[in-house]
């Protein structure tokens, strides 16, 4: 198993090489040149770049479903204290639970790990 483990390290590497010229500035194209210059084949140069693509819009796309998750479970329980407080107010002997939102909040946050989050 000795190869696999220098394999995994070797692509570890060329991903790390790819975000740092991606940080710099540099175009696909200059990439792309810069890995044919390494040894690597032009198709696999742009795999790397289109995973790495992926990786930071699957991050984007992560945060964004905690930020909504949080968003509708926030708001759910602020509805459902005032719907309370309104209820206890007008001496009601019931008030409207709002449960949909709070759960819909949960699952946006569960939805967000389990398709997005990875290692």
């Amino acid at each position: 198993m000795p190869k696999i483990d220098e394999t995994s390290k070797q692509v570890e590497i060329l991903h790390s090489k790819v975000k740092v010229l991606l940080h710099e500035n540099y175009s696909e194209e200059e990439i792309v040149e810069h890995l044919i210059k390494d040894g690597i084949e032009p198709h696999y140069a742009r795999l790397i770049i289109e995973n790495i693509h992926d990786d930071k819009s699957d991050n984007k796309s992560f945060r964004n479903s905690l930020i909504m998750g949080a968003f509708y479970i926030v708001g759910g329980l602020l509805i459902n204290i005032f719907s309370y407080r309104i209820a206890a107010n007008s001496n009601s002997l019931f008030f409207y639970f709002f449960w949909g939102i709070i759960v819909l909040g949960i699952v946006t946050i569960i939805r967000g790990f389990i398709l997005y989050k990875k290692k």
